[in-house]
């Protein structure tokens, strides 16, 4: 029986890898890319030289276009921006009969209640996927260490200057740092505790080169609202999840000058007889220069001249708890290979978002092989997902699980 996927926002810098995975590592008959961005779909699928895969163009403003995309399709990989995710969703519930993973990981609340009308439908999708599916896992081996746990800390340490950047993600990171935002939280004893100040929970912690011991601090994730969910943390009596993040220097000095020139709490100012958001010029600035550095597809070797490191996110768990009666830590780290897309011209930002890209395709064939089989709207937590055999997939693509502590050793991180 043939099989028919979509990747939606399939040539973006984050599902690009997916999209290169899917041609490495699966046996789907037909798999196409959709995007508004012809010219780099194209060069994305010329570059995979593989007759399986197409381009085809998409409006996701536009529900019943995505509907016509998504129509004759078994599989779909959203990542579109969330902008977009009621259209999909709509899309996706008119055709129905289909499996997939979202990117998207807003609102939950709000799209974890269609699981019933979508089960109806006979679709099945994996929400919040991404890089949150590797957080999750490596919380639930993390878990899995000891009899009772009291802490749960999540890192995310995000390794690139200021303009090596897409337009989604400068505004990913500065909504993590807006004093206004009520969302960063922590799980304590049973509930959860927001609205966080911006930078608080500061806590230095050591990540394997190139970042090394950094101060991190709480960041707007979901991992303290859902990981209370999964099995594991329940049964180990898990009292405490955060999750923080850490940043190149660049990043964090942007960041830090706009909250200390006011400009997050600025109602406007006026240049030249013009009334202006400061941040959303700022913002601006730094899309303009990151969206300049995306422009041309080069040797990986080439796409970051100006380190000596290549820009990257390590993902971290650290596991508080005991074990026969007592105390210990687990601490397990995530890298990402390099280059990803086997010495292939690319782009840094498709490059960097392999670590996003691959859990996507990873996820998808799991549930395609029947590995994960739930119905309706779903996240990491209650998927049933096996830690243990998502992790060996990963490795299998050169990604690095490094145990740097467990409860019986302590290794050296590597680099």
């Amino acid at each position: 029986m043939s099989s028919k996927t979509v990747v939606l926002g399939g040539s973006g810098a984050m599902t690009s890898g997916c999209v290169y995975d899917l041609s490495q590592t699966s046996d789907f008959d037909e798999v196409v890319v959709a995007d508004a961005d012809e010219e780099n779909a194209r060069r994305l699928v010329d570059t995979l030289d593989d007759d399986r895969f197409r381009f085809e163009p998409v409006d996701a403003t536009d529900t019943d276009d995505i509907e016509r995309v998504l129509e004759g399709a078994d599989y779909v990989v959203n990542g579109l921006p969330y902008a977009f995710e009621s259209n999909v969703l709509d899309a996706m519930e008119r055709v129905g009969d289909l499996t997939g993973v979202d990117l998207n990981a807003f609102d939950f609340d709000e799209v974890l209640g269609r699981s019933e009308e979508f089960a109806e439908a006979g679709n099945s999708l994996w929400f919040a996927n991404g890089g949150l599916v590797s957080t999750i896992a490596l919380g639930m081996v993390g878990c899995e260490e000891f009899d009772d746990v009291a802490d749960v800390n999540f890192y995310w340490g995000m390794w690139r200057l200021l303009t090596q950047t897409t337009p989604g993600l400068t505004d990913t990171v500065t909504y993590e740092h807006d004093p206004t935002v009520d969302e960063r939280a922590k799980w304590e004893d049973g509930e959860v505790i927001d609205d966080l100040p911006a930078f608080s929970e500061a806590r230095e912690f050591e990540f394997p080169e190139p970042i090394g011991r950094e101060d991190t601090y709480v960041i707007s994730h979901p991992e303290p609202i859902t990981f209370p969910e999964a099995p594991v943390a329940q049964e180990k009596n898990v009292d405490r999840i955060i999750t923080r993040g850490a940043w190149h220097d660049e990043w964090k000095r942007y960041e830090r000058t706009l909250h200390a020139s006011g400009a997050f709490e600025s109602d406007g100012v006026e240049v030249d007889g013009q009334e202006v958001d400061p941040v959303e010029v700022m913002q601006e600035q730094v899309k303009a220069e990151g969206l300049a550095l995306e422009s041309e597809w080069k040797p990986p070797e080439e796409l970051s001249p100006e380190t000596d490191w290549t820009p990257q996110t390590i993902l971290s768990a650290e596991v508080t708890g005991s074990t026969a009666g007592s105390d210990d830590r687990a601490v397990f780290h995530f890298e990402q290979p390099f280059p990803f897309f086997d010495g292939n011209d690319i782009t840094l930002m498709r490059e960097y978002g392999c670590y996003v890209g691959v859990p996507l395709s990873v996820t998808l064939q799991l549930m395609a092989d029947g590995a994960v089989d739930e119905d309706g709207i779903f996240i990491t937590e209650t998927s049933g997902l096996d830690a243990d055999r998502y992790f060996e997939e990963m490795e299998a693509r050169g990604f690095d699980l490094v145990a740097e502590q467990t409860p019986e050793e302590t290794v050296p991180a590597q680099d």
